[in-house]
């Protein structure tokens, strides 16, 4: 199934709005990866230098191609099989957000709780505040059943 995945950046450096409520990932810490699974969002933080990497492929000018399918994820044209972080409530949760809603937004939020500087990839039911973001071109996602 095709989604289309509304794309927004800040329009100042380093601003971005509060992810909000969550319930925190009890392994991420441990991992490169912690999921963050809000009431209408699921975040994503990543180690910082994976972060600029993934932001470059999902934020960049160009399109980038995504696909989430059951136990994988395709990222232009590198395939991600049987990586640990799929297997999590985390992954699962933004494959049913994506299923689940009419449109998705992707932008970067933040939280008090984490280290300064840490940055969320989320993806939200909800846009983000349009005081702070401008919308890019939008992403389509293939999500897999």
């Amino acid at each position: 199934m095709d989604k289309l995945v509304h794309r927004y950046s800040a329009f100042f450096p380093r601003w971005c709005q509060a992810f909000g409520d969550h319930a925190p990932d009890p392994f991420g810490e441990a991992r490169a990866v912690e999921w963050v699974i809000g009431v209408d969002s699921v975040g994503v933080i990543v180690l910082p230098e994976v972060r600029h990497w993934l932001m470059h492929e999902l934020l960049a000018e160009k399109h980038p191609e995504v696909e989430f399918r059951q136990r994988s994820i395709r990222l232009n044209r590198r395939d991600y099989d049987e990586v640990e972080v799929l297997a999590t409530a985390g992954y699962s949760a933004l494959r049913e957000l994506l299923l689940g809603c009419d449109e998705a937004h992707m932008f970067l939020t933040y939280h008090l709780i984490y280290p300064p500087g840490t940055r969320i990839i989320t993806i939200s039911s909800k846009p983000p505040l349009g005081l702070l973001y401008r919308e890019m071109e939008p992403l389509t996602v293939i999500v897999g059943e």
